[in-house]
């Protein structure tokens, strides 16, 4: 496509303006956008936010405003002195006592850095895995305990249905109906 203005060379820049909702079109050439004053433009340059933004956050920053966001400015560490910008500015912490002070700050950073507040390094690893294994020896320990205990609660129960059973026989030779019927009676309360 030849340049609309001079209709001699390649068109390689195209310039589109709207006037009152009326669209007008042209295609040039480098030599006549740059004569016309049009494609001068160096989208290479970076871009400053903070000039690009200008002083649009500067209303939100009053204290009366949001006082709660200055006052989390103003807080310092008592032990090293450090304010939770100076940890952001840095990346590291001032002292240990950093950590207590911006707690509530710096957990939900951390948690999304490293998935995790909490450090589990290689050795609390190797002791849970111990702490779990000695935890189902005594869960099985346990329930063997309470097995054997059941067991002999049951041999107890079947001697003492098997003794009560003998007197029942003896209770009805001996024409006792009446301790025949207690002894009935206590049996079937064991069996259940």
């Amino acid at each position: 496509m030849l340049c609309d203005n001079c209709g001699k060379r390649e068109a390689n820049v195209r310039y589109q303006e709207n006037i009152n909702g009326q669209i007008r079109e042209l295609n040039l050439c480098e030599e006549c956008s740059r004569k016309l004053g049009i494609g001068q433009m160096d989208f290479s340059m970076p871009i400053d936010l903070s000039s690009f933004l200008g002083g649009f956050l500067d209303d939100f920053m009053e204290p009366e405003f949001m006082p709660m966001l200055n006052q989390i400015k103003t807080i310092r560490c008592d032990t090293c002195g450090s304010t939770f910008d100076d940890i952001l500015n840095t990346g590291t912490l001032g002292c240990k006592d950093c950590y207590d002070t911006f707690q509530d700050k710096l957990d939900p950073i951390i948690k999304k850095i490293q998935g995790s507040n909490r450090h589990v390094g290689r050795l609390a690893k190797e002791i849970d895995s111990k702490i779990d294994s000695k935890n189902k020896t005594q869960v099985k320990e346990n329930k063997e305990v309470k097995n054997d205990e059941e067991n002999n609660k049951k041999d107890e129960t079947k001697g003492k249905i098997e003794k009560l059973q003998e007197d029942l026989k003896q209770a009805v030779k001996e024409e006792r109906y009446e301790d025949a019927a207690k002894i009935r009676d206590e049996i079937k309360k064991l069996e259940k």
